[in-house]
């Protein structure tokens, strides 16, 4: 810290207002970044409203409103209610985060980065309907069609879990198989590690 001091010490006037410049613009950045406060209010839901009358329910019920947060300081980023998929497209949520300006793509929530992002997998201008080159992340609700990808990956998922090589009729003969085939691969490793 010490060694910072004599660092901006020494900058002329123009470095010191740049600096002081990019301090700013390095918070105004955090605070549409990131929302600790977002992460304590996930819901997982089995679906999001479909229209503004259930969105605005959903939002009462919610109400992100009354949560205490440091984070939208300015009135341009609310701290608002939003229903969106996840990163990984396989599940719906609920969460109180701040709103930003989506880009063409299905808005989604990124729980590690405690942020409402763009989901770069999913480009929602090119489904039928397509969302708009823009809008605001609360509004996720009207586009459905990302919803859409949720429930597909629910069906592969559930296809994988229950398409399982021994069905309930052979389940006696895979548990026959087990202990032969790990025996088996216990030589080979013994031979592999000598």
């Amino acid at each position: 810290m010490y060694l910072i001091f004599f660092w901006v010490r020494d900058m002329g006037v123009r470095s010191k207002i740049l600096l002081i410049w990019m301090f700013h613009v390095y918070t105004k950045i955090l605070a549409i970044t990131l929302c600790e406060k977002s992460n304590l209010t996930v819901r997982y839901v089995e679906k999001c409203p479909t229209d503004f009358t259930s969105w605005k329910i959903a939002a009462e019920k919610m109400n992100c409103e009354s949560i205490e947060q440091k984070c939208s300081q300015t009135g341009r980023y609310r701290f608002q209610y939003h229903c969106v998929i996840n990163a990984w497209r396989n599940a719906t949520l609920e969460v109180c985060a701040l709103n930003r300006t989506i880009i063409g793509y299905c808005t989604e929530y990124s729980i590690k980065g405690i942020v409402i992002q763009d989901n770069y997998g999913a480009d929602c201008t090119k489904f039928n309907p397509p969302c708009p080159a823009s809008y605001n992340s609360a509004e996720a609700y009207k586009y459905q069609t990302c919803y859409d990808l949720v429930k597909r990956n629910r069906k592969m998922t559930e296809y994988a879990v229950t398409k399982h090589p021994c069905s309930a009729s052979d389940i006696r003969l895979c548990d026959k198989l087990v202990v032969p085939i790990l025996s088996i691969l216990n030589v080979i490793r013994a031979h592999v590690l000598q």
